[in-house]
């Protein structure tokens, strides 16, 4: 009788539970001050246009050439426009949104080192597309290399997976992306 007691009380319990709002839901709790420590985006957006200015990234882009290179090749802004609905589409656009508190204090820093990276971005699509593709075999290549090598201890093994996931996954699809970018506008 002592257990029929209990179960009943914790069915009741957990029952009137069920029937209290969740207290991000509630006002003055816990969604309030997630709202405070949130992000204003209107401040890293602010941040990053003044990091643009600064920096004059536009200038650099436009004396690199690229959006040139980019018009001759046929491409435009207005072939982003499937790119954004396909992304709609599939969520990408919500979970980017979600992840926003996130990737927006970034957003400033990654622009301020863009201009160090643009000499690279021009030299790059300015290579052949035939060594990007090579790049991509000789990285899957290097993969199985290293994943030949013996497996002796707890280092070797954690060495071998930390080169072997991006040499097997991330170089392959980042060449083989610049390979046929290059063969666009080559």
């Amino acid at each position: 009788m002592m257990r029929l007691g209990a179960v009943l009380v914790v069915l009741v319990f957990s029952g009137a539970q069920a029937l209290v709002a969740p207290p991000s839901s509630r006002p003055g709790t816990a969604r309030s001050t997630t709202l405070a420590a949130s992000t204003n985006p209107y401040e890293s957006i602010s941040k990053t246009l003044t990091i643009v200015e600064e920096k004059q990234l536009l200038s650099k882009v436009a004396k690199l050439g690229l959006l040139t290179k980019l018009e001759k090749a046929g491409l435009t802004l207005r072939d982003c426009g499937p790119l954004l609905v396909f992304a709609e589409e599939n969520g990408l656009v919500g979970a980017i949104g979600e992840l926003n508190d996130d990737l927006l204090p970034l957003l400033p820093t990654v622009v301020g080192a863009a201009p160090l990276a643009l000499p690279l971005v021009g030299a790059a699509i300015s290579l052949p597309a035939a060594l990007f593709f090579a790049l991509a075999a000789a990285s899957v290549g290097g993969a199985f290399a290293v994943t030949a090598l013996p497996d002796d201890s707890v280092t070797s093994v954690a060495l071998q997976t930390f080169l072997a996931i991006p040499l097997a996954t991330l170089f392959p699809i980042l060449f083989g992306g610049l390979g046929v970018v290059s063969a666009k506008l080559n």
